[in-house]
């Protein structure tokens, strides 16, 4: 018999995998790829179907309302509010805030560094903010979902 836990934690460590590779092209290219993040809702869907995960459709819905009124506002990327939405379905809503104002603290550094280039060099600089959603659930899923060390 296979032990659920087990299976929660090569779930939670495969969407971790996914966010990793996110980071990596968000560095690099600027960019979150489509299919990394259909990869990790499939994930999420995955892991509650089998029992141990959340699935909090509100939260993501209120998020991509939200999220889709700022991109129009061009204040964050298509890729950044994609990302968080797929992300927010596996956070239960009470810790939706915790996991909203880490990522807030972790592109904050980001966000200083890129308006200190700004100054010197008077053109736009975008943010790869995939590294601060990316810390986040990350630091959201071990005090949440209890994954193995």
């Amino acid at each position: 018999m296979v032990n659920q836990e087990l299976i929660n934690d090569i779930i939670i460590l495969a969407i971790w995998a996914c966010l990793l590779f996110s980071c990596y092209t968000d560095l690099k290219y600027r960019t979150i790829s489509n299919k990394i993040v259909i990869i990790i809702f499939i994930l999420v869907i995955l892991n509650f179907a089998l029992g141990k995960g959340h699935l909090d459709y509100i939260a993501s819905a209120i998020f991509l309302i939200c999220g889709l009124f700022m991109f129009y506002c061009r204040l964050v990327g298509a890729g950044d509010i994609k990302l968080i939405t797929v992300l927010l379905i596996s956070i239960p809503i009470n810790s939706v805030p915790f996991f909203l104002v880490v990522i807030t603290f972790l592109g904050l550094p980001m966000a200083i560094i890129a308006i200190i280039y700004r100054s010197f060099k008077k053109n736009s600089v975008t943010l790869p903010y995939g590294l601060a959603i990316s810390g986040s659930y990350f630091l959201t899923s071990i005090t949440l979902f209890e994954v193995i060390l």
